[in-house]
C-alpha cells in the first residue's frame, strides 16, 4: 500500500486505503478462559506433526525471511498462544468508534505485542492498555470486555468465511470481490492495486463490512500516506 501511495500514477487521483481485519480463528477450539495458555512452538509441533515436520515446514514457507524482508528482526517463537477471540472483539469494537485508521494501528501494535514480545492476545490487561495507546478510553475498552458485545458480528462472520471457502489465512479481499489466498508476495498485491489505480474509480466494496456491522463513516476512513508521499494541494 505504501509503495502505491508514494508513487501515484495520477498524483491529482491518488489510491488511498481502508482495511478492515476480518476476525478468523486458527485455533477455534481454545479454551477462552484468561488463564488457558500453551507456547506456539507446541502448537506448531502438534500441528504440523513433530519438530522434524515443523522444522521442515519453516524452511519451506520462508517464515524467518519473510519477517525480516518487512523489517521484523525475529518471532518469538516461544510466544504464549491463547484464545483470539478477545483480541478480534477488541480490533471490531475500535473500528466501529475510532474507524479503520486507528484498528489498523491498534492490529500492528497488538501483532507485536504478540509476535515480538510473546505477550497473550487473552491478557485483557494487555488489551486494554494497546486500545488506550491507540486513543481509546481504558475504562469503557474494559467495560467492552466484559460485556456480551461483538460476540454476534463474529459467529456470524465465521458463518460467511465458510460459505466463501475460506479456511485459512492469509486471505485477501480487495474492494470486495478480487480474493487473493496464501502468503503471496508484496509485488502480487501491489499490482492489483495498479490495475485498480489504472480505471481511476477506486474500489470501495466491503465483502464484510455489513456483517461486521461498521457504521459507514467509520468504513470511510483512510490509513495515513507515508511522510514520503506526495501531497495533494487544494
Amino acid at each position: 500500500m505504501n509503495e502505491v501511495m508514494r508513487a501515484p500514477m495520477d498524483p491529482t487521483n491518488p489510491v488511498r486505503f481502508s482495511v478492515l481485519r476480518v476476525p478468523f480463528f486458527l485455533e477455534p477450539a481454545y479454551a477462552r478462559e484468561e488463564d488457558w495458555a500453551e507456547t506456539n512452538r507446541v502448537r506448531l509441533e502438534r500441528k504440523w506433526g513433530g519438530k522434524a515436520a515443523f522444522a521442515a515446514q519453516k524452511h519451506r514457507h520462508r517464515l524467518k525471511e519473510r519477517g525480516q524482508e518487512v523489517g521484523i528482526e525475529r518471532f518469538n517463537l516461544d510466544r504464549v498462544a491463547s484464545n483470539t477471540l478477545a483480541s478480534h472483539r477488541l480490533v471490531q469494537w475500535i473500528t466501529k468508534t475510532h474507524g479503520c485508521a486507528v484498528a489498523e494501528a491498534l492490529y500492528n501494535d497488538l501483532n507485536h505485542r504478540h509476535f515480538v514480545e510473546g505477550r497473550r492476545l487473552n491478557d485483557r490487561e494487555m488489551l486494554c492498555d494497546a486500545a488506550a495507546a491507540a486513543g481509546a478510553d481504558r475504562e469503557l475498552c474494559a467495560a467492552f470486555l466484559a460485556s456480551e458485545e461483538g460476540y454476534a458480528e463474529i459467529e456470524d462472520t465465521q458463518d460467511m468465511l465458510s460459505r466463501m471457502g475460506i479456511h485459512s489465512i492469509p486471505n485477501f479481499v480487495v474492494g470486495g470481490n478480487a480474493v487473493v489466498s496464501g502468503a503471496v508476495a508484496a509485488t502480487e498485491l501491489v499490482d492489483i492495486f495498479r490495475t485498480i489505480e489504472k480505471k481511476g474509480k477506486g474500489a470501495p466494496g466491503s465483502a464484510f463490512a455489513d456483517t461486521l456491522r461498521i457504521p459507514k463513516d467509520m468504513r470511510a476512513v483512510h490509513l495515513p500516506p507515508p511522510e514520503d508521499a506526495p501531497r495533494q494541494e487544494l
